[in-house]
């Protein structure tokens, strides 16, 4: 589909980023808080037209940024820091048991199959960071997934977010996973508040039981979406993905065959 509904948010928002790029001229910066193993931010470094030529990655986990560091050796143009991000600047505790992706500053709210290992990380206020380095303005895109602490990391950048106006991705977690985690609902009502809003949802996952449990979303200005052509394409479901990549798949050996047939023929 031209406008990308039939995979991931990182499908969508290449084509979207492409499709805007005015929204980021002169904002050459991405920010990857909750970095993990830096797969969005590699995806969105290789995009055609270089609209990103800067990085900063923040990741605690040390088994996540030895990957970092890696993975991004030879990329002078990614900055990694080994530090969480908060509200409030300072060192807090980070818990994480099992895989290394579901580590945060927020203790877990469900029993985990692994002891829970605690340790002390170092924790930036994004606007004081941004702001000492004089790239607050700076910023294109902003993403944030750190296991229900999302809006305190908001909280402590929002004059970065009115200097500069970034696209932001955050994760939306319906399910109680971490003690005081913020709610999709609150999430969403401080990017109204912020003049933000919602532009896509996708990576939804449910539980066993059929309940949404949690979701990625791209939040953008809101007078981006404030105006838009009357048509309205359906997102497709797998089943409708799968039928019209096969229905591709024989469109080409169709064209194969002709080809030959022609061939032959000549």
């Amino acid at each position: 589909m031209s406008i990308a509904l039939d995979g991931s948010l990182e499908k969508w928002l290449q084509h979207q980023v492409a499709a805007n790029q005015a929204c980021f001229q002169g904002k050459p910066l991405l920010l990857d808080v909750g970095a993990y193993h830096g797969d969005f931010a590699s995806l969105l470094l290789a995009q055609a037209g270089g609209l990103f030529n800067r990085a900063i990655l923040f990741e605690p986990n040390p088994a996540n940024l030895a990957h970092l560091r890696e993975r991004f050796a030879s990329s002078p143009q990614v900055r990694l820091e080994e530090a969480a991000c908060d509200e409030v600047a300072g060192e807090h505790e980070f818990f994480c048991a099992g895989p290394t992706y579901t580590g945060s500053l927020l203790r877990y709210d469900t029993a985990t199959v692994e002891p829970v290992q605690k340790s002390v990380v170092r924790c930036y206020q994004l606007d004081s960071y941004l702001n000492e380095r004089g790239l607050a303005d700076k910023v294109g895109l902003l993403k944030i997934d750190t296991q229900g602490n999302d809006l305190r990391v908001l909280r402590g950048a929002a004059d970065s977010l009115r200097a500069s106006q970034p696209w932001v991705v955050a994760e939306l977690i319906y399910v109680p996973l971490y003690e005081d985690q913020a709610t999709a609902h609150e999430i969403c009502a401080w990017f109204a508040s912020q003049g933000y809003g919602m532009a896509a949802q996708f990576n939804e996952y449910y539980t066993a039981t059929g309940w949404l449990a949690w979701s990625d979303a791209c939040f953008v200005p809101r007078n981006l979406t404030a105006t838009f052509p009357a048509d309205f394409p359906p997102r497709p479901i797998a089943g409708q993905v799968k039928q019209e990549e096969r229905r591709g798949w024989w469109r080409r050996l169709r064209k194969q065959s002709k080809r030959t047939f022609k061939d032959g023929r000549d």
